[in-house]
């Protein structure tokens, strides 16, 4: 994954609290480089009027006192609130003649030929003369030493003795920095952890809400909205967040939404609980005159003198009346089922019921290649016999209309895990269309133009069979591909 991806990969509350730390970050960084520079300025002005104030003393007090030049370092060191570390030096037409300086204690001290050498390289870097009038300075300016840095002032001497370089040790400022970035720093880093400590804690109590949003989310979305009541979670969405506030307004808006659903789902219920009452009430009612127009047909043919134009309209009577007959016996089968009924199980030997029932196939439709792969020991499942024996009966029936013939279909038992008997039909056809394989077990769900056969039924045939399924608390999934089409029925086992 991208380091965008992962990004995007993040917790809310995590983006939060990373977003809120870096801002503090930033603001820690920008506070303590503004303040390192502001602190610097400021130092290197107070050292710049200490080292102006320490050259005004030197000449001042120091050579003008002196005799000359070659008196001159005494009194250059003899001068008064001189500090650790002050640095004099005398120079003349471009060297050195007297350089010393402060130690910590007070000592003095010559300087060494190298920083001799150094500070004549300054002089003639700053190409720095004595002038007539005097008076005439160089800098202040750093330079290094080899006894440090230093922050050094060069004049020009009024008494006409050359030029005087006076300078103050830089360890001090730097020091004072040193030490100001690192409490910078040990205070950024503690701010930062106690903000990621009370951010972490504030933003997931302002995140609750939004939380058991996801919750119940997450439960709806596992619900079956589809068929049956349903029942929203909507109380558990009461939202602690305040109406006025973004958590607030999307956790009134989700109950309200909520609110709707389980409204229209409501309203959908009582809709398919009407029809399903009609559909069964119609069905019932259907059997009487289909019982009777099957019984007038076949009294006319046995007491009627008729054409053979008239027994074969005859023929046909019959044949619409028992396709009739069927169909009605299947929307009141889904009407039971629909219903809750609970199916009174029986042991069932699926061997037993597979071999039966494809051997009638077999008589009845010919022209396909119909093959068993049953286990030796008998599979036997809870339930009731006459429905399951539906379930197989419809699914041979599916794979006889809507496959041509030569088609091989295999009907396969067997176990599987979890305790659980395991029925495939399986054919070498050409296959479902994807899409319509999402809703294949819906009720009079066709898909005749995609199908070899084009005679298929109303399309109730797949859904009697999940219903059936599911009533005997199995499962019932489909995969096809072009040449390949598998239906496959779990259903618990008998207990021993």
């Amino acid at each position: 994954m991208s380091r965008t991806g992962r990004v995007r990969a993040l917790q809310l509350r995590t983006k939060l609290l990373l977003t809120v730390l870096a801002l503090l970050t930033l603001a820690c960084a920008a506070v303590g480089v503004l303040g390192h520079a502001a602190l610097n300025v400021s130092l290197g002005e107070q050292l710049d009027r200490q080292v102006r104030d320490a050259s005004y003393r030197t000449i001042e007090y120091g050579v003008r006192a002196s005799a000359g030049p070659s008196e001159e370092l005494e009194s250059m060191m003899d001068v008064p609130a001189q500090g650790a570390g002050t640095l004099n030096a005398r120079i003349v037409e471009d060297e050195v003649v007297r350089a010393g300086l402060f130690a910590a204690d007070g000592s003095r001290h010559r300087l060494g030929d190298e920083d001799r050498e150094r500070i004549e390289a300054l002089v003639e870097e700053l190409g720095a003369r004595s002038d007539e009038d005097g008076g005439a300075q160089w800098g202040p300016l750093d330079v290094d030493l080899t006894v440090g840095g230093y922050r050094v002032l060069l004049v020009d001497d009024p008494w006409d003795w050359g030029l005087v370089l006076t300078g103050l040790p830089l360890a001090d400022k730097e020091q004072t920095l040193r030490r100001f970035g690192a409490s910078t720093a040990a205070i950024s880093t503690g701010a930062l952890a106690v903000t990621g400590l009370f951010g972490l804690v504030v933003i997931r109590r302002t995140l609750r809400p939004v939380e058991r949003l996801s919750d119940v989310a997450t439960r709806v979305s596992e619900l079956d909205l589809d068929r049956g009541e349903v029942v929203l979670p909507v109380a558990a969405v009461a939202p602690a967040a305040h109406p006025d506030t973004e958590v607030g307004r999307l956790g009134h808006a989700f109950s309200r939404m909520l609110d709707n659903v389980a409204h229209a789902l409501a309203t959908r219920q009582r809709s398919e609980t009407r029809v399903r009452r009609f559909v069964a009430d119609a069905s019932h009612e259907l059997r009487t005159p289909l019982a009777s127009i099957r019984g007038y047909a076949e009294l006319i043919r046995l007491t009627e003198p008729m054409s053979e134009q008239g027994r074969s309209s005859l023929s046909r009577v019959e044949s619409e009346s028992a396709r009739m007959t069927a169909l009605v016996e299947d929307l009141l089968l889904l009407a039971r089922l629909d219903e809750g009924r609970p199916v009174v199980p029986e042991d069932v030997d699926l061997l037993e019921l597979v071999v039966e029932t494809v051997s009638d196939r077999r008589v009845t439709a010919p022209g396909h290649d119909w093959r068993l792969e049953l286990p030796d020991e008998p599979v036997v499942v809870r339930g009731d016999p006459a429905q399951l024996r539906q379930v197989l009966i419809n699914l041979l029936s599916n794979a006889h209309q809507h496959t041509p013939a030569g088609t091989t279909v295999t009907t396969s038992l067997g176990t599987g895990p979890g305790h659980e008997a395991v029925l495939t039909v399986a054919n070498d056809g050409p296959g479902i269309g994807a899409a319509f394989q999402e809703h294949i077990f819906s009720r009079f769900a066709r898909e005749d133009d995609a199908r070899a056969g084009g005679s298929g039924g109303v399309g109730l045939g797949l859904s009697i069979v999940e219903a059936i399924v599911q009533a005997h608390h199995g499962r019932v999934r489909v995969r096809s591909v072009p040449g390949s089409t598998r239906f496959t029925v779990h259903l618990p086992l008998a207990a021993d």
